[in-house]
């Protein structure tokens, strides 16, 4: 027997994947993508709050050799001169194992918090929240961006202008927070949240939320034919 993974990282991408021959179940592992930094269109000094990581789900799913399923992996999300968008979401038949994108930093205009993690809207049998994103100001750093959350845990929460790190299993770190005028650094797959702007009274944009990831892992049998299921 051999135990395999299929790893699906390209961010944005529909999958399909077929149930080898032999196999009853699959351990499904989601990650989801990091929210976008806050970014201005305001005359001002102001810095931007940090995106939060993604989370993280899995479940053992019981299948049927010959069947497909569809694997969506989280895209990444663009910091705008708005408060920073949500993480997309990585899921497994389209709600069977879902992982929740982490939320957007706030612009300076809404009130510059960054990004909370959590597991809301996540399903799966084991689930950790992303990291929190760092708060922006009319005198501080960039906020950062919250780590992506993995299968030993949840991501890193982001502190000042130091990004929160993502789990060594899967998870991605999150942007810095700038420290002097500039757009904001975008977080790393998979799933960390972008960090926010610094300006010099000019438009800025928040850092880009990452990309999530998928991950399938299943034991195959040797020299066996495709099962039917119920037989």
């Amino acid at each position: 027997m051999a135990n395999t993974t299929v790893s699906y990282t390209t961010g944005g991408s529909t999958n399909y994947w077929t149930v080898p021959g032999g196999v009853s179940s699959v351990t499904v592992e989601c990650w989801g993508g990091g929210g976008a930094g806050g970014g201005t269109t305001l005359d001002t000094t102001s810095k931007g709050g940090g995106g939060a990581g993604g989370a993280y789900a899995r479940s053992v799913v019981a299948v049927c050799a010959g069947t497909v399923h569809t694997i969506i992996v989280a895209n990444t999300v663009a910091g705008t001169t708005g408060s920073g968008s949500q993480g997309n979401n990585s899921t497994f038949d389209s709600n069977v194992v879902v992982a929740r994108g982490g939320a957007g930093g706030q612009s300076y205009a809404a009130g510059y918090q960054g990004g909370i993690g959590t597991t809301s809207g996540s399903i799966g049998d084991v689930i950790y929240p992303g990291g929190n994103g760092s708060n922006g100001g009319a005198t501080s750093t960039g906020g950062a961006g919250g780590g992506g959350a993995g299968s030993t845990g949840a991501g890193g929460n982001a502190s000042g202008n130091t990004a929160g790190t993502g789990t060594a299993t899967g998870g991605g770190n999150g942007g810095a927070g700038r420290t002097s005028a500039s757009n904001g650094n975008p977080g790393v797959a998979a799933g960390g949240g972008g960090g926010g702007y610094a300006t010099n009274k000019t438009d800025r944009s928040g850092g880009q939320g990452a990309a999530g990831r998928v991950d399938l892992t299943c034991v195959i049998p040797s020299n066996v034919s495709v099962t039917i299921c119920g037989v």
